[in-house]
């Protein structure tokens, strides 16, 4: 018996090899060349390649297929891919023959590039615009035949529109790779005016029918490298319909990388019932713009709504436009483990902090917030649209309905406010309990008074060790005179006004914060963010879980921990440029090297000497490994 199972076992193994073996040997490359390609040729050789996208949406792709368009051309129309790869042999789309992306433009269909009810894909290289009208020269609708009805609940591209839009109604979809991609321009042509702006880069939506027990979600998204910038609303939006209320369904494992968000009409990134999200080394820059009469002009750099274990970290969030929300980063209503940390917020005009309701163990920590909150409110009304440096509400969806919260935090955060701002601190009435330690409040000393309201409400309080300076500059409610320090903070930077460099509010030696925090510890749990303290500040210094930590973002000078962390001597100005980075190293007059990368690893260029040059790479975060006498430290710059 156990022969015949040995043997039943290696005819199923050889049919499995011999499967693999197969699907890789049927695997196709196709390619398109809108110059020298004709629509009749097979397309499998770039000597025989294709025309137009209009032939490819006659084909059926199989796993490990790749269709590739020539670089430098442009191709008109909505690439429906047909057909499902899987991460082992997904089906690649992408260019050769040069390293200029070739253009797909949508040309007024609803998408670019359509995924319906297919997976296992990836997609790079390549640049998507879409604002041509949804008519044809006879005045008749593009739209692509199968794809209408109830699954496509946007109908045309006349009202809505897409760079690329990724739907499901059928089943649950694994496995998406979008890869230096630049998605712009992406605007419907609508008559009425309130759809205007109704234009996205990335679209991930799945449909549910809970009814007939149809649960369908999306798994495994990686984006990374990619330039998103004028679109009429969001930059990438995940959206699920049809599961509401129901909170153990969740899109997962979705992840954000190095990309540059810039000039969207709405918010840069707004993930929607999904769990395991990860938004790292991004840049979001003029989110809620006016760049463009078609836009929304209103949003915060991203806010998660309806999601759980959220880490949104080493991100830049800078210059947010518009009448509501608009901060660097928000936290919307019905989250849970969601954590903004080690990012940098600047010019915002809606402001630094803010949480709403129905949220379990969400905040902000190790964060650098400069002159956010600017925003006047247009009726003068205290409490309502008016900046704000920290703002908790209860606020979980229209009508009357609030909803209080349980463990939001903000800690260790440094924040400051030039003369010729005075945004508000405001926490409602009834948010539930909310820790507020161990931050800065820098405020200049000139200017308006900075207005303060903590409501105590049915409210759970636990607010100490903050240090606001020039404390005659604000207002303070008696909740936040807790435990409060007052003096100068020391730190780097030199101007009034405040200087766009996170490194610049890093503290001095003389600085009254150091070792003065609150300690925060208690489990080892890396979730549980009230008692981990997640062992690490804005600038990469220990924090730890047995000795008091300063007060603000920066741990740096801490003494009695000094001897477990590296204490950084390089010295790296300005971090945000666009042209030159300037080294300085203390006691140091030898030779530089410096290896510069992208977040990704991947090495770019080799520099010598102190003065590194900026100038001919795009717009992105780079890693400067900064080699000098046997020692090697790496520094963050943004390359503007």
């Amino acid at each position: 018996m156990k022969f015949l199972t040995d043997i039943t076992c290696r005819i199923v193994f050889l049919i499995f090899i011999f499967c693999f073996f197969l699907e890789k040997a049927t695997a196709s490359v196709f390619y398109v060349n809108n110059s020298t390609g004709d629509d009749n040729n097979n397309g499998l050789s770039p000597l025989t390649p294709f025309k137009t996208i209009d032939k490819l949406n006659t084909l059926l792709f199989n796993p490990g297929d790749s269709i590739l368009f020539k670089s430098g051309e442009e191709f008109k129309g909505m690439f429906w891919v047909k057909g499902s790869g899987n991460q082992q042999n997904p089906i690649f789309l992408g260019s050769y023959g040069g390293s200029t992306k070739p253009i797909l433009n949508g040309d007024g269909y609803q998408s670019c590039i359509l995924i319906y009810n297919d997976d296992g894909i990836v997609i790079k290289n390549l640049q998507l615009n879409n604002e041509n009208s949804h008519l044809d020269s006879l005045g008749n609708v593009k739209q692509l035949i199968g794809f209408g009805g109830a699954a496509n609940t946007w109908g045309s591209g006349k009202n809505v529109r897409f760079g690329i839009k990724v739907v499901t109604d059928t089943d649950s979809l694994n496995y998406f790779v979008m890869d230096s991609l630049e998605i712009h321009h992406v605007f419907p042509t609508p008559s009425l005016s309130s759809n205007i702006h109704k234009g996205y880069g990335i679209k991930f939506e799945t449909q549910s029918d809970t009814a007939n027990n149809d649960y369908n979600l999306i798994s495994n998204v990686n984006i990374s490298n990619c330039f998103i910038h004028h679109t009429g609303h969001y930059g990438i939006w995940i959206k699920s319909i049809g599961l509401n209320n129901l909170d153990g369904f969740k899109n997962s494992n979705i992840t954000i990388e190095n990309t540059l968000f810039e000039h969207t009409g709405g918010s840069g990134f707004v993930p929607n019932k999904s769990i395991d999200v990860l938004v790292e080394s991004c840049v979001f820059n003029h989110t809620g713009s006016s760049d463009d009469s078609r836009m929304w002009e209103r949003g915060s750099g991203m806010w998660p709504f309806d999601c759980k274990n959220v880490i949104a970290q080493h991100n830049y969030f800078m210059n947010a436009h518009g009448p509501a929300d608009s901060y660097g980063a928000h936290i919307d209503y019905g989250n849970e483990n969601v954590v903004f940390q080690y990012n940098y917020s600047y010019n915002n005009e809606g402001g630094f902090v803010e949480i709403l309701g129905d949220n379990i163990n969400c905040g902000y920590r190790y964060n650098i917030s400069v002159n956010d909150g600017y925003r006047e409110d247009p009726n003068n009304t205290p409490w309502d649209k008016k900046g704000k440096i920290f703002w908790v509400s209860n606020f979980c969806g229209s009508g009357s309905v609030r909803c209080p919260s349980t463990g939001s935090f903000i800690y260790n955060n440094t924040v400051f406010v030039n003369d010729s701002i005075n945004p508000e601190i405001y926490f409602w009435p009834n948010i539930g309990d909310i820790l507020m330690y161990n931050n800065i409040v820098y405020v200049g000393s000139s200017g308006q008074v900075l207005p303060t309201l903590i409501q105590n409400n049915l409210n759970t309080l636990d607010i100490s060790h903050n240090l606001f300076y020039d404390s005659a500059r604000v207002d303070l409610d008696a909740d936040l005179i807790n435990n409060a320090l007052w003096g100068d903070p020391s730190l780097l930077n030199p101007s009034i006004l405040g200087v766009d460099d996170p490194f610049m509010y890093q503290i001095q030696s003389q600085s009254p914060v150091i070792g003065m925090g609150k300690l925060i510890s208690g489990s080892t749990d890396p979730l549980n963010f009230l008692q981990n303290n997640g062992g690490m500040d804005y600038f990469g210094n220990l924090v730890s879980s047995t000795v008091s930590p300063n007060i603000g973002a920066s741990n740096h000078l801490n003494t009695l921990i000094e001897n477990q962390s590296k204490k950084n001597k390089v010295i790296a100005y300005p971090t945000f440029t666009i042209d030159e980075v300037s080294l300085k190293i203390e006691d140091f007059n030898g030779d530089l090297s410096t290896k510069i990368y992208g977040t990704n690893g991947k090495l770019i260029s080799t520099q010598k000497g102190e003065m590194i040059s900026m100038k001919k790479y795009k717009k992105g975060i780079y890693i400067l490994e900064v080699h000098y006498n046997n020692q090697m430290e790496q520094i963050r710059v943004l390359k503007l």
